[in-house]
């Protein structure tokens, strides 16, 4: 009875074994849009004075579809409101927008000079090395006004968020 349970039980483990190495780790990758995508603390400017003191959340991610050529430039409603889908040369990490309707506001907005510049910011407080963003945004509902939206990824240290 012994022998018997002992060849069960190597049986099973054996399977269990073949089982396992029969899986394939299949690599997930990133977004096509992944240099440029993230999550940021951003401040406002017009002709290089700050508008607030405050830092305000800004998230890039990609579209549906994952095109390599589209991402979201979504303010989660905490500056404008504004959500647009904005052109992306991934190669050199810029975008631009122009006409780009907004999905939280009935707004549009020209967008140049956009661009993620890698491993160039410090978080405050920690000091950790992350990215910078820069844009310039006019408004259809402020025409001739050009704002300078720049900041820094986000870091996940909490004393560097706002």
């Amino acid at each position: 009875m012994m022998v018997r349970t002992i060849k069960l039980l190597l049986l099973v483990f054996t399977i269990g074994i073949i089982a396992i190495g029969c899986q394939k780790d299949e690599d997930i990758g990133g977004t096509a849009v992944e240099k440029l995508a993230g999550e940021w603390w951003v401040q406002l400017s017009v002709d290089g004075n700050l508008v607030s003191q405050n830092f305000f959340p800004l998230l890039t991610y990609n579209t549906a579809d994952n095109a390599g050529n589209k991402m979201w430039l979504d303010d989660e409603e905490a500056i404008w409101p504004f959500k647009f889908k904005v052109d992306v040369n991934g190669a050199n990490q810029t975008f631009s927008a122009t006409g780009a309707e907004s999905l939280y506001s009935n707004i549009t907005i020209n967008l140049q000079n956009g661009k993620v510049l890698t491993g160039v910011s410090k978080g405050p407080v920690s000091q950790a090395v992350t990215d910078s963003i820069y844009f310039e945004a006019e408004f259809s509902d402020d025409p001739g006004t050009v704002y300078q939206i720049h900041g820094y990824a986000r870091t996940r240290y909490v004393e560097d968020d706002h």
